[in-house]
């Protein structure tokens, strides 16, 4: 049986909000030019309270189902709510719009990741274990082959293909199972208590809090461990590998 380690992707090893500013003014630019179509001309307000909406919805599937929306149903629910009447091909450009804008607003990596992830892959498995919202596996998977971690990675859960989200015990059996990894031999890494610990413990995988990007849970967590540096968690990882 393989010792296993999965690690969440937003703010565990990246930084979330770096050049989330730049991701949002596309689908602001690209709704707006839909909008226009229809003889509509939303104002930030509206934007903004539309974008509310919408993360309301996603936060009900989200925690109350552990499923997350698709790119494509929250374009559809920003729509509904500026009450633009798009069509489906409109709906599927706009989609795409949102997906790939990922790219131009990419965000940065977390400080000491890249170096980390070669230590640790030389006593484990990695994998990811990720929940989405506009950008679905499939673009997360290109940005970290354009980073050059992509080959440190075996498996992958992402809940847009899985169809459920953290904490859902499928996105942990997932990739314990495609990698035959041993649940009590096996780490999980996160900056969320509710979905990334609790998720791992609930399937008997040990558990790391980051706190380098986003400590809100530090106070409150069940971690096995609370590291604010992947060096910290890369050294705790080689001296378990070894007890």
């Amino acid at each position: 049986m393989t010792k296993m380690v999965s690690v969440d992707f937003w703010n565990t090893l990246v930084k979330a909000e770096t050049n989330g500013d730049i991701r949002e003014e596309a689908r602001i630019k690209a709704i707006r030019e839909v909008a226009r179509r229809y003889g509509r001309e939303p104002d930030d307000d509206a934007i903004r309270e539309a974008r509310k909406i919408v993360t309301r919805a996603f936060d009900e599937e989200w925690i109350g189902r552990q499923r997350t929306l698709t790119t494509a149903e929250l374009v559809r629910g920003m729509l509904n709510a500026l009450a633009v009447p798009a069509s489906a091909a409109e709906r599927d450009e706009l989609a795409e719009v949102y997906r790939e804008s990922f790219f131009p607003g990419a965000p940065d990596l977390a400080d000491g990741v890249e170096e980390a992830l070669e230590s640790i892959r030389r006593y484990y498995t990695l994998t990811i274990i990720s929940d989405t919202k506009f950008s679905p596996g499939s673009v997360l998977k290109r940005y970290l082959d354009m980073k050059g971690l992509l080959r440190y990675f075996d498996a992958f859960a992402f809940s847009d293909e899985l169809e459920v989200s953290k904490p859902h015990p499928k996105a942990y059996k997932s990739v314990l199972t495609a990698t035959k990894g041993k649940p009590e031999k096996s780490w999980h890494i996160g900056d969320m208590q509710r979905t990334d610990v609790m998720g791992a413990k609930a399937v008997g995988m040990k558990a790391i809090l980051y706190t380098g990007v986003s400590d809100d849970d530090e106070n409150r967590t069940t971690a096995d461990y609370i590291c604010n540096t992947w060096d910290a968690i890369s050294d705790i990882l080689v001296s378990e590998y070894h007890h």
